[in-house]
């Protein structure tokens, strides 16, 4: 049978993606208009980078799943995902509305029941994203650099996610202490790593993009993007080694800076690349 736009199991991933934009943004403006810390437990920085961030990720899944075999039950899968997404961003909204933290918090009943579902909502999503991250390896369709930055950028989003888990358990136990769930030792900053790695899955297919639409070769495509790869992998165990250092992001160190100098050297080539096919592409404009 054939599909209609409004069957299609990646349907229900781009409206929640869409949803979840539209409330980050809605967000700003709360933000801009009442003002307030950016960070903190209880800021309006959550509702906007989760609905930024979880909004992406799900545009993103939508994008690659017809890209994907079908399965007769990826409905479900699609459609759960979406509706766990969707409900995470809405308690952690909820709770900023509240004037409560939103993670970390088992100061009622309420709170911790919120966290616990968080919990199990971050799960279904995650077992969806290892989900597409197999099938991405199995058989997606597509040219080699677009199906390698894809299976690149699901892999640093299935480590992002179990790096969030980490910092999940380790949080609370934290808590219990009545020490900081942010920190490790001294100053690090436990969502760094975290962070680094989450946005692979939209970097990566953008690049192949661009460099095709500036004119570069399949197989220079290819190996710009393996190289991207390995420098966002450096930056990865950049930010491990700041947080387990116990330092600040901005703290660098020997070990960080030669990490960070990797990563750089790494990332030069296909910098190189863009702003040359940049370059012609003004020339041939201005020509």
């Amino acid at each position: 049978m054939t599909q209609t736009r409004f069957n299609r199991p990646e349907y229900s991933l781009a409206v929640a993606g869409f949803l979840l934009i539209a409330s980050g943004l809605f967000h700003v403006v709360v933000w801009v208009g009442q003002g307030g810390n950016w960070e903190g437990p209880v800021s309006w920085r959550k509702p906007i980078l989760f609905g930024f961030s979880g909004g992406l990720t799900l545009l993103s899944m939508a994008w690659i799943y017809p890209r994907l075999e079908p399965r007769r039950w990826d409905w479900l899968l699609c459609g759960a995902s979406a509706a766990a997404m969707l409900a995470e961003v809405v308690l952690i909204t909820t709770q900023q509305w509240r004037g409560h933290a939103s993670h970390f918090n088992l100061s009622t009943p309420f709170d911790s029941v919120v966290g616990h579902w968080m919990t199990v909502l971050i799960c279904i999503v995650t077992l969806a994203i290892f989900d597409f991250t197999w099938r991405s390896f199995c058989q997606f369709n597509g040219l080699v650099d677009l199906r390698r930055a894809v299976q690149g950028g699901l892999l640093f989003l299935v480590v992002s996610c179990l790096i969030g888990f980490v910092i999940l358990f380790y949080g609370e136990q934290r808590v219990r202490l009545g020490l900081n769930p942010s920190t490790f030792g001294g100053s690090g900053v436990t969502k760094f790593p975290h962070g680094v790695a989450i946005h692979a899955i939209q970097f990566l297919p953008c690049l192949t993009w661009l460099l095709k639409r500036i004119g570069v070769a399949g197989s220079i495509r290819y190996r710009l993007v393996c190289q991207s790869i390995a420098s966002i992998m450096a930056f990865l165990l950049f930010g491990a080694i700041q947080t387990l250092s116990g330092l600040d992001r901005f703290d660098v160190r020997y070990a960080g800076v030669s990490v960070l100098i990797i990563a750089l050297l790494l990332a030069l080539p296909t910098t190189f690349q863009l702003f040359l096919g940049g370059w012609r592409t003004l020339r041939r404009i201005g020509d």
